[in-house]
């Protein structure tokens, strides 16, 4: 198992409107997100962390045609979360919309889970129970998830 603490920052606050009209077609394919709250939990990540190989990946959701015409694709990971960090873990999985900007910095990821009281600025950890690989590169050390 993979662990890897992060912080809670602040969204862009599109996520808690988008999930409203996203989850039910990733649910589709991928049940077990169907009772998510129709929000994320926005965590910058102590290292860089790239997803090579997700639990699901959607076909094309066409959810917004005037900003994603052809639709949107969604990788979904499976975790384990404690937030904030020492509290229980519970079932959640990493959100990540292939054109969100958010894919710009490997370090910032989107969780969906259950409501979760937590607040901007605390810590939380991540655990990834798949086959991960630390690159201990000097200028750019990194996770992949195989």
């Amino acid at each position: 198992m993979t662990s890897i603490t992060g912080t809670i920052q602040k969204g862009f606050g599109g996520a808690s409107k988008n999930l409203v009209t996203q989850l039910p077609h990733i649910a589709e394919g991928f049940p077990e997100v169907k009772d998510c709250f129709h929000g994320t939990l926005n965590v910058e990540l102590e290292e860089r962390l790239l997803v090579a190989s997700p639990d699901h990946r959607t076909k094309p959701i066409d959810w917004d045609s005037a900003n994603h015409p052809g639709g949107e694709v969604f990788d979904i990971l499976r975790i384990r979360i404690e937030a904030p960090t020492g509290s229980p873990t519970v079932a959640a999985w990493l959100y990540i919309p292939h054109n969100s900007d958010h894919r710009k910095n490997l370090r910032l990821h989107e969780v969906i889970a259950p409501r979760l009281e937590v607040s901007v600025g605390q810590t939380c950890t991540i655990h990834i129970d798949r086959p991960c690989h630390s690159l201990p590169y000097r200028q750019f050390p990194i996770t992949l998830v195989l």
